[in-house]
C-alpha cells in the first residue's frame, strides 16, 4: 500500500549531490522513458569527426584516442541497440552516421555526412526524412541545428553525451 510517506520520499529532490542516487544507465529505459511509443520507430545515431570519411570506414575512429564520445555512441548506443534493444523495444534501423565536427555548439551542420562505408550521404535526404528517431552523439552539442530540422522533417529527438553512462549529468537534452 502507498502511504504519504512513501509518495512524500520518492519526490523529495535530494540537494546534497554527495547523496544522490542515479540507477545504472540503461539506453532501453531511455528510450522507453523519452519516446514513448518507440514499437514501429525508425532509429539512427549520428556523431561528428574532425577529418571525414577516413574515420569511419570500418570504424576506425575507434581507434583515435581522442575520439571517447564517438566510441560510447559506438559502444553503449550503437551495439546495444543491435544486441538487442531494437527488437525488445520493437523499432527498426539502429545504423550510425558520422558528420564532420562543428567545432562549436549549437553551430549549423554541413548536409553531408558518411556511412561506415565512407559513402557520403546527405542529412536531409537521407537521415532526416527516413527516421523517426535520431541520437546525437558528439563532441560539440548539436541541440539547436537538430531541433530546427526537427521542426521541418518531423523527427524526434537530440542527445548529447557529455560523460559517460554512470555520469549523473548523462541525460537527454531535448524532445522534439
Amino acid at each position: 500500500m502507498t502511504t504519504s510517506k512513501h509518495i512524500t520520499e520518492a519526490c523529495t529532490l535530494q540537494l546534497d549531490p554527495e547523496k544522490r542516487q542515479f540507477p545504472e544507465f540503461s539506453l532501453s529505459r531511455l528510450l522507453k522513458t523519452v519516446f514513448e511509443p518507440t514499437e514501429g520507430k525508425r532509429i539512427c545515431i549520428l556523431i561528428d569527426v574532425e577529418k571525414g570519411p577516413e574515420e569511419v570506414v570500418g570504424y576506425a575512429f575507434l581507434q583515435n584516442p581522442d575520439y571517447s564520445i564517438q566510441r560510447h555512441a559506438y559502444n553503449d548506443f550503437y551495439k546495444t541497440l543491435q544486441e538487442g534493444v531494437l527488437e525488445e523495444l520493437g523499432m527498426t534501423g539502429g545504423e550510425i552516421f558520422a558528420f564532420p565536427m562543428t567545432f562549436g555548439s549549437n553551430l549549423d551542420m554541413k548536409d553531408t555526412a558518411w556511412d561506415m562505408e565512407g559513402n557520403a550521404i546527405s542529412l536531409e535526404r537521407d537521415v532526416y526524412t527516413r527516421y523517426d528517431i535520431i541520437l546525437c552523439i558528439s563532441t560539440f552539442s548539436a541541440t539547436a541545428p537538430l531541433t530546427a530540422h526537427a521542426k521541418s522533417f518531423r523527427f524526434s529527438g537530440s542527445y548529447h553525451a557529455r560523460g559517460q553512462p554512470d555520469d549523473p549529468q548523462h541525460r537527454p537534452r531535448c524532445r522534439l
